[in-house]
């Protein structure tokens, strides 16, 4: 390239030099002079071309990405987004998960809360129904007050029951029922007449729920077979 270029410069040189003389002796350029000086800077421009195009093909080719590495990178990508995807389902199912037992959580214990507190206050009602059965009926029948005395006595449990039905706490029916011992606490068995096996035919303590769970088991007497 080198050997290309030196002669355009040489020519160069001697086309400024005339170029230089004509002027200073106020003459107009000739024909030669302008040939010389478009064969010049056509070789200067030729002789550089070909180096640039190289330059640029060879820089180009150094630049241009491999594509079986891009292959491989997308493949990594597309891996890393499905895992990503993985992730992210399982954390919105632990979620929802936590969420529905976090809310469960709060509804037993808004329901559920007054267990504890109830359990203690039974036995208002206990010593009121203890109350009214320790009367018998011929003493009612002879005594205007006692009755009186009973029947307020009734309307305090009456009030006391209300009061707990608001939290979910209801008295169960027993009598008559079929033991089930989820429900029921067995005192004692005997041969009733007229009694199925297992049929309560007695409660000595009430049993109690507190929505549909077993606050207080009732203690009954059941019928045996004979």
């Amino acid at each position: 390239m080198l050997s290309r270029v030196a002669p355009a410069q040489n020519a160069l040189r001697s086309a400024a030099g005339r170029l230089t003389r004509q002027v200073l002796c106020r003459e107009a350029p000739s024909a030669r002079l302008q040939v010389a000086e478009h064969r010049c800077v056509s070789a200067v421009f030729f002789s550089h071309a070909p180096a640039r195009r190289g330059f640029s093909t060879e820089a180009a080719a150094e630049e241009a990405p491999d594509l079986e590495e891009l292959k491989a990178k997308i493949a990594e990508a597309q891996d890393q987004l499905q895992m990503f995807e993985e992730k992210l389902k399982s954390s919105r199912a632990d979620i929802a998960q936590a969420t529905k037992r976090h809310q469960t959580d709060l509804e037993n214990e808004t329901k559920y809360g007054f267990t504890k507190f109830a359990q203690n206050l039974l036995h208002i009602p206990d010593n009121l129904e203890r109350a009214i059965d320790s009367v018998k009926t011929d003493e009612l029948d002879e005594s205007e007050e006692l009755r009186k005395e009973v029947e307020a006595v009734k309307k305090v449990r009456h009030t006391v029951e209300q009061a707990l039905e608001k939290f979910g706490v209801v008295k169960m029916k027993a009598l008559d029922d079929t033991f089930n011992p989820e429900r029921h606490e067995a005192m004692f068995a005997m041969e009733m007449p007229g009694k199925e096996p297992n049929q309560i035919f007695h409660v000595m303590e009430s049993g109690y729920m507190i929505h549909d769970r077993v606050l207080r088991a009732a203690k009954v007497g059941i019928a045996k077979a004979a």
